[in-house]
């Protein structure tokens, strides 16, 4: 008997020790949540400005365009998106007519050069790319830590878009792991422990 209460004071231990850490999660959206809907004469730099608080580390993040689809199929249709380190703030878009390829070659990291294989509707496909299986955090958490300068945030995304992609908006999302909570998290696992002694002497003068 004593060995279970012992077994089930030390499983509240370690319930109230995870208790301590937390998850957050930080969303953010282009102020055009599409963009314009991708329109192929044109390619956009996005800028975000992000302060990762000094209790947190940054565990996950992934970019999602909902509901993508390609006006059309033709031999060079290609969406190129780089994650950029210190671009304009805000949203800036600029002229290039379905010219020069993917403009941000050799710029940052590239996050995904994709096509639509089918084309011509929408088919409620969300194309979502995962910086942690794709091996980009690390490039991420460089990008965010670093100081923006004048009219630049510490990071964002670059996007061509080689033909028209449709879509129902551009998400970023962040996870974080949160450090120990600060505050009387030690308290519980006080009671615990006197809880614990006096079960002992409970049972030396039974």
């Amino acid at each position: 008997m004593m060995r279970r209460i012992v077994a089930l004071l030390l499983v509240a231990m370690a319930g109230l020790s995870a208790a301590a850490r937390a998850n957050a999660a930080y969303v953010f959206q282009p102020k055009d949540a599409d963009l314009s809907d991708l329109p192929h004469d044109k390619y956009f730099t996005w800028g975000i400005n992000f302060t990762l608080p000094a209790n947190e580390t940054i565990t996950g993040a992934t970019l999602e365009f909902a509901n993508i689809w390609d006006w059309t199929t033709e031999k060079n249709d290609h969406l190129f998106i780089h994650l950029l380190d210190n671009p304009k703030s805000g949203v800036k878009s600029f002229i290039d007519n379905e010219r020069g390829g993917d403009n941000f070659a050799g710029k940052g990291v590239l996050v995904g050069n994709w096509s639509d294989p089918i084309g011509g509707h929408p088919r409620n496909f969300n194309l979502i790319y995962d910086f942690g299986s794709g091996g980009l955090l690390d490039e991420l958490k460089a990008y965010a830590a670093t100081t923006p300068g004048k009219n630049r945030d510490n990071f964002g995304f670059g996007i061509d878009p080689d033909c028209h992609y449709y879509n129902c908006g551009i998400t970023f999302t962040i996870t974080t792991e949160c450090g120990t909570v600060p505050g009387p998290v030690p308290e519980p696992t006080t009671v615990v422990m006197l809880t614990l002694g006096g079960l002992l002497l409970r049972r030396r003068t039974a």
